[in-house]
């Protein structure tokens, strides 16, 4: 019969943080539509802290996400110091670093070994991997641990810290405290080397192979890093963080509690971790340097998949970074944990690098409290490009077995490792 649509559904895409589905039209012409659905609802968390006094405000904003409190929490801190004419001294930004660095350790391991790999293994889940794959469960848990570690040593607790505040920490370990968590990073180098060599043996689907406009802040200093003042995109353009309304764009669509965003109002993008390789990749040093050198090939540009290898590159990087950063902090102690800050008027924006990519926190501060806050999050910026390379993905293999197009797209989304709770947010503006 010709002209008959059916629809292939995903009600719950799984092995992802928050609620999500895929929806494909197939008819006898091929591929007539595909949706990403975010079905979670609104939560408000800009609107429910306008009015707040500015370091009650900074306790919800983490409770947006378990995955990556430490990322909301410190990249919301330095807006509202950007707000109000704060600049922590150098040791407290590095200590802030090392527990964002936390953050991303925890975040990479859970997404590569728990979410990714059972995908490659056969598993429909990581439970069923222990008997034949112990030594890879272990790792990513061991490697999930020290994230949590660190996070619970400098933010005072794993999830949603409250350590870190206006002006520096709440309290700061002790010296002994930070030898032993550069010990313990050192110790974890090997199992992160290890996590890159199995990643750098999966395949990557040429199905999705393509051009794709990649997205990334421009790192403060000559080092590949977190924090930035500006966004740099992958045809050569850069614009101040200030600038992100203008240039990435958001829209709303009719299938989906989550705004899409476009570069310039025009085209999707990405970003995360192969988006913080393409652009920067130059900034990389040590042992994460030389790997990426050997491995350029795979670390394509052109390929969504290659997100899950660059994360694995990033594993080593971010913890050879961390030991570094704790040397800087342990060559100035004692630290002073906090200065005392002054509460002005003013509006901050401050974007940082979340596991999933570019986090951005805009402030508006008045008389002590929140008069306006916009939060987007990678997912956000990456749900356009996503739903793009769900669709090349469905027109390779919409006539193939359903649940094996189900099993791919659901692949592709996860290559983003998307937290789709966090994507869904609303702003009056």
């Amino acid at each position: 019969m010709k002209n008959l649509y059916l629809p292939i559904t995903v009600d719950h895409i799984a092995r992802v943080e928050g609620k999500g589905g895929v929806e494909i039209i197939v008819g006898d012409e091929g591929v007539k539509e595909v949706r990403l659905n975010i079905i979670e609802g609104p939560r408000f968390f800009e609107a429910i802290t306008i009015g707040k006094k500015l370091d009650e405000a900074l306790a919800v904003y983490p409770r947006i996400c378990s995955f990556c409190s430490a990322a909301h929490k410190l990249t919301a801190v330095e807006a509202a110091e950007k707000a109000i004419g704060f600049e922590p001294r150098e040791e407290i930004q590095a200590l802030r670093e090392v527990l964002y660095i936390g953050d991303m350790i925890e975040s990479h391991a859970l997404h590569l070994y728990l979410l990714v790999l059972p995908d490659y293994l056969g598993y429909s889940n990581p439970l069923k991997m222990v008997d034949e794959y112990r030594k890879e469960i272990g790792i990513a848990l061991d490697l999930k641990n020290l994230g949590s570690w660190v996070m619970d040593e400098l933010g005072s607790r794993a999830i949603h810290q409250e350590n870190a505040v206006l002006g520096g920490f709440g309290k700061l370990p002790g010296k002994t405290t930070l030898e032993t968590m550069k010990k313990r990073l050192q110790e974890a180098l090997p199992k992160a080397e290890y996590t890159f060599e199995l990643f750098s043996k999966l395949e990557q689907y040429e199905e999705v192979e393509g051009p794709i406009i990649h997205m990334a802040v421009k790192p403060r200093g000559d080092v590949y890093g977190i924090y930035g003042d500006a966004i740099s995109v992958s045809d050569g353009f850069e614009f101040p963080s200030e600038d992100y309304k203008k240039h990435m764009v958001e829209r709303v669509v009719e299938h989906s509690f989550a705004k899409h965003s476009f570069y310039n109002g025009e085209k999707p993008f990405m970003t995360g971790a192969i988006s913080r390789l393409v652009n920067h990749a130059d900034k990389l040093y040590g042992r994460a340097k030389e790997l990426y050198e050997g491995h350029k090939d795979l670390l394509r540009p052109t390929n969504p998949f290659a997100n899950n290898l660059a994360q694995a590159l990033e594993l080593v990087y971010f913890t050879e970074r961390a030991i570094d950063l704790i040397d800087e902090a342990l060559a100035k102690w004692p630290i002073r944990p906090r200065d005392e800050v002054e509460m002005r008027d003013g509006f901050g924006v401050s974007t940082t690098e979340a596991p999933r990519g570019i986090l951005v926190y805009a402030l508006q501060v008045k008389d002590g409290r929140v008069a306006y806050a916009d939060i987007i999050t990678p997912t956000a910026f990456n749900l356009a490009m996503m739903e793009v390379h769900v669709r090349m993905m469905a027109e390779k293999h919409c006539n193939d077995d359903p649940e094996r197009l189900k099993h791919l797209t659901e692949m592709v989304v996860r290559a983003y490792d998307p937290c789709i709770s966090c994507s869904v947010h609303v702003a009056r503006l």
